[in-house]
């Protein structure tokens, strides 16, 4: 929506040269009448009777006209209403504010004040290192008052040059809130080839046309109820209805796009050379390759200027190398002319952090991709290298594989997107606890062993923290669970980064002894795997979101004072979801294991299983506490 929670970095003068201009509405523009009759609910005070978007695509530029009439209804909606925000590239575009009035008693009010327009330097991402250059062109409206009917218009023209004259883009066709009317026009001029993919389950067709060699395409529907996002959806998934168009007619065409900005910028230069022979240096061929990888991960800090035709453009390898610094693109650059410098065949990939499960199914597009890496064959594999991942391991059999899920090869022949779910590794976790029954407390040691991407998590924070803090923060975990504990000895860690493993072990003293557990039993909780099973309404309607696949082991082991009989169980919960296993076996008459194991299947719960995996789970989590009772006198 316009009305944005802005991060202000100061003010910045508003002079004729800027690309801000109040002009008149365009002449090309189709009406669409406000509907006389609102939609029943007022959403944050504020009624939407109109959202009349029409984009023009002509020869040479692109224009994005917005029309917004809203019905204020209370106090909150008329604090939203009274200030509008536009959000703009001045690199190269321009906002052109057409009008801003109320309609109050049947009249017509004007309210728009050149004079008090204020535009702001805007940097969301700063905190992540990554500046885009946006500014926000913030207008406030005087004299607005509760049961007005706002009404502003505003046009936004130009395009991303980095796009080579080509257009795409995503429209949304409802939002969290009702709307009156929608109405969405693209009017496409006879040079231009515009695709596009309408959701097959609307409602309300996508009617096209033509006029005077002009191609139509229009969308428009009467009472839009609002859409809800339900909790814990994947990142991928969206209830709403999305109009996707697009000038670029296959993945063939993006890849053919982005072969030019990739191959030009990882030309390998003498000084890229140097550093490539350096590092390459007494190495075989996979050592090499780790080499460069870490050289770009670790020397190489990450900061992005994505400010115009930087958002996809990366720096020439060179560049970075000399900088130091770079984001996705420059650091992909950079590791791609250290391995052509080396020998290898390196490639671009394209791929999305959270979207990835949902590429197949949209229209070929650039502004699917929010990220890039590398990938390479090497003896027959397949290779994902991600140059802004921190302290992964040291061999490329046991380095973690980025989760993607497809990646678009920027490279000749590449005609589709590339599964990586057959290359990626699952991340282990295991957790060991050991517990000393003895006379007045018990002891208690705990392993926990990382392996792949959790290792290289672990590992991260390690290096970002004290073993001191660590020790606390997991001393504090364990409290919640055994009750006061006494730690006996500092943490001790092991890394292992040819196996990219990382264990660390704790020993506690715990509360009870032997008459604790005679009177109250031994209780087992199994936390790791709790976090994983995660509880589902059996009203949900939409996708659950889970972690990437994952396999956990838990293990109990229980050394007892004197011999006892304990019968051996063992219980499976197997599913589309996921496969939960616990065993709980006698090794000898003082020494009692219980295991748990957990394999996650899939990383979302789709709609259909969603029962299924209500049941599993409920079935699963009452046997997580387990309480045995052992006579001790």
């Amino acid at each position: 929506m316009l009305f944005t929670l802005l991060l202000l970095y100061g003010s910045l003068p508003l002079q004729a040269a800027e690309q801000v201009v109040f002009a008149a509405e365009p002449s090309w523009l189709q009406a669409v009448a406000t509907p006389t009759s609102p939609p029943q609910a007022a959403v944050s005070g504020q009624r939407y009777l109109l959202v009349d978007r029409q984009n023009y695509v002509d020869s040479s530029q692109v224009q994005r006209f917005s029309r917004f009439v809203i019905q204020i209804t209370s106090t909150e909606g008329l604090e939203k209403a009274s200030q509008l925000a536009f959000d703009f590239d001045p690199s190269y575009e321009t906002l052109t504010i057409h009008k801003a009035q109320v309609w109050r008693a049947g009249k017509a009010l004007d309210r728009l004040e050149p004079n008090e327009l204020r535009v702001f330097q805007r940097e969301a991402n700063l905190e992540r290192f990554l500046y885009s250059g946006t500014r926000t062109a913030y207008l406030i409206l005087p004299d607005i008052r509760v049961g007005d009917v706002l009404e502003y218009s505003y046009t936004v023209q130009g395009n991303n040059p980095v796009m080579a004259g080509r257009y795409s883009e995503m429209l949304a066709m409802d939002w969290d809130i009702p709307i009156a009317r929608n109405s969405l026009r693209l009017l496409v001029a006879p040079s231009r080839a515009l695709f596009f993919q309408a959701p097959k389950e609307s409602d309300v067709q996508v009617k096209v046309s033509e006029s005077s060699g002009r191609r139509e395409i229009l969308w428009q529907q009467e009472n839009v109820p609002a859409v809800e996002l339900q909790s814990d959806t994947p990142a991928w998934y969206t209830p709403n209805r999305t109009l996707s168009v697009s000038e670029f007619a296959s993945w063939a065409d993006v890849a053919q796009w982005a072969m030019p900005l990739y191959d030009d910028a990882a030309a390998v230069d003498p000084t890229v050379q140097l550093l490539a022979d350096q590092l390459a240096a007494h190495q075989d061929a996979a050592g090499k390759v780790m080499a460069a990888l870490h050289f770009v991960q670790q020397e190489i800090r990450y900061l992005g200027m994505e400010d115009g035709i930087g958002s996809h453009r990366p720096r020439h390898a060179a560049d970075t190398l000399y900088r130091r610094y770079g984001d996705c693109k420059d650091k992909t650059v950079l590791l791609m002319a250290l391995l052509k410098a080396m020998g290898f065949k390196p490639s671009a990939a394209l791929v999305s952090l959270d979207q990835g499960a949902g590429l197949p199914n949209q229209q070929p597009s650039p502004y699917l991709f929010d990220h890039v890496i590398v990938t390479l064959l090497l003896d027959g594999q397949r290779l994902w290298l991600d140059g802004t991942l921190l302290n992964q391991g040291d061999r490329l059999d046991t380095v973690a594989v980025p989760y993607y899920r497809y990646a678009l090869l920027v490279a000749a022949g590449a005609t589709s997107l590339t599964p990586m779910d057959g290359d990626y590794r699952p991340a282990e976790v295991s957790v060991r606890h050991e517990l000393w029954v003895q006379k007045d407390q018990n002891r208690l040691q705990i392993e926990s062993q990382y392996q792949g991407e959790q290792a290289e998590q672990q590992r991260s924070q390690w290096l970002n923290s004290t073993p001191q803090a660590i020790g606390r923060r997991f001393e504090d975990y364990y409290a919640r669970i055994y009750g006061d504990l006494v730690t006996v000895g500092a943490a001790q860690v092991s890394d292992d980064r040819q196996l990219n493993q990382l264990v660390m072990r704790e020993t506690y003293l715990t509360p009870g002894g032997q008459q604790f557990v005679a009177e109250q039993g031994l209780d087992i909780y199994a936390d790791l795997l709790d976090s994983y099973l995660k509880d589902v309404d059996s009203n949900r309607t939409q996708p659950l979101m889970l972690s990437a696949p994952i396999r956990l082991k838990q293990e109990f082991l229980i050394h007892l004072p004197k011999p006892m009989q304990i019968a051996p169980y063992q219980s499976t919960q197997d599913n589309a979801v996921f496969r939960f296993g616990l065993q709980v076996e006698p090794l000898d008459k003082q020494l009692l294991r219980v295991s748990y194991r957990y394999e996650s299947l899939l990383d979302s719960v789709p709609v259909a299983e969603l029962a299924r995996y209500r049941e599993h789970v409920r079935r699963a989590k009452e046997q997580l506490s387990l309480n045995f009772s052992l006579p001790m006198r």
